[in-house]
């Protein structure tokens, strides 16, 4: 007979959908800088804090993919990749030398 294992703890994942208050708090702190996401998540009009943390642990997931995308997009524009040779670098091609 088969048995599903144990779990304990709490699920994991609310299966909430928060990507437009995800949004929103990104542009809230693109906006003001200075503010920190728990700030920003609170000026939104959120008090629950499982709700805060909720918030802030995705907005957390969310800020590392966003930067790991940059980071592929900034690598696949380098000259290299663009199709200069490290015989055509900048230097190489200035006119007068």
């Amino acid at each position: 007979m088969l048995h599903s294992p144990i779990r304990r703890g709490r699920p994991k994942g609310t299966g909430i959908d928060d990507s437009d208050r995800i949004a929103r708090l990104d542009e809230l702190l693109r906006v003001h800088p200075e503010l920190r996401p728990t700030t920003a998540i609170r000026l939104m009009g959120y008090s629950n804090p499982s709700a805060i943390r909720r918030l802030r642990d995705k907005y957390k997931v969310f800020t590392l993919k966003t930067r790991i995308e940059l980071s592929k997009d900034l690598r696949g524009s380098t000259p290299a990749a663009a199709g200069l040779s490290s015989e055509q670098s900048p230097q190489a091609m200035q006119p007068g030398r």
